[in-house]
């Protein structure tokens, strides 16, 4: 690889559904051979909300009742307590090293990975009551997160293909890029390798590609493709696209930008 995988972090809060993530964050510390991290992010907001005199807390079958910081810290630390046993046994069935942190968010901009390190988190939150879920905070988390890391709501044996879209030939689309076909080859899925017009039109780009990945045993292809958000979804759609893998720098898009076009899809998201 461009840059080795020294270690993968799981990160998630309590509105996370963390079942998905965790898994597919072990399997990859398996097939990268690398330890396994967690780090649970408390809610420095909800903690701080819960100090004012006016917080209230409606819970089914009791009605309001104040909201205490207690009662919010005593809520994460049992979270965090279930989440670290699932982290266990995930760690534990492939047969990697864990280890285990609460930390209290949002998240530093160092606070999430380090250069080494490969990020997943998950990317929907659990069901309220059965009805309904709130926005995932993951997103707000993008500017925290040493890149690539990986959004992940998808089961890891669903199949599918992996459609990776580049905007530029650079060093971290390169680095991207490999970690895409590792990917790609540990699922046995199809990666398709598309660029903006301006990029994919030029002589040089199928023959970096081609350079990049020579040695991975892949179906390939590589393509045009429009940038805009509605011809994205209508390729991906097309392709049963399981993993999405964008090339994207803080400056390409926003939180808002990625969720947006990320939002009506049901794939794992690679940024």
């Amino acid at each position: 690889m461009t840059q080795r995988i020294r270690r993968i972090v799981v990160s998630f809060d309590a509105a996370s559904e963390i079942r998905i993530a965790i898994d597919t964050a072990a399997r990859l510390a398996a097939r990268w051979g690398v330890p396994l991290h967690g780090v649970f992010i408390e809610d420095e907001e909800l903690i701080g909300l819960a100090g004012l005199p006016f917080a209230r807390q409606v819970t089914l079958g009791i009605g309001p009742e104040p909201l205490t910081k207690d009662h919010v810290e005593d809520h994460f630390r049992a979270f965090a307590e279930r989440a670290r046993r699932q982290l266990a046994a995930a760690a534990d069935r492939h047969g990697v090293k864990w280890s285990f942190e609460i930390v209290r968010g949002p998240p530093a901009a160092d606070g999430l990975g380090g250069e080494d390190d490969f990020v997943v988190a998950g990317a929907v939150t659990r069901p309220i009551g059965g009805y309904f879920r709130i926005a995932p905070r993951c997103w707000s988390w993008t500017a925290a997160i040493t890149r690539p890391f990986l959004l992940a709501q998808r089961e890891w044996e669903s199949g599918g293909s992996v459609f990776t879209l580049l905007r530029r030939c650079s060093p971290q689309s390169a680095r991207t890029l490999e970690i895409a076909a590792q990917l790609a080859a540990f699922g046995g899925s199809r990666l398709t390798v598309a660029g903006t017009p301006d990029l994919a039109g030029s002589d040089d780009f199928e023959v970096w590609v081609s350079g990049l990945l020579e040695g991975h045993s892949l179906n390939l292809q590589t393509e045009p493709v429009a940038p805009e958000a509605a011809a994205l979804r209508q390729t991906i759609i097309d392709l049963d696209c399981r993993l999405l893998v964008l090339d994207e720098t803080e400056q390409d898009a926003g939180p808002d930008d990625l969720r947006e076009l990320a939002g009506h899809l049901a794939c794992d998201v690679l940024i």
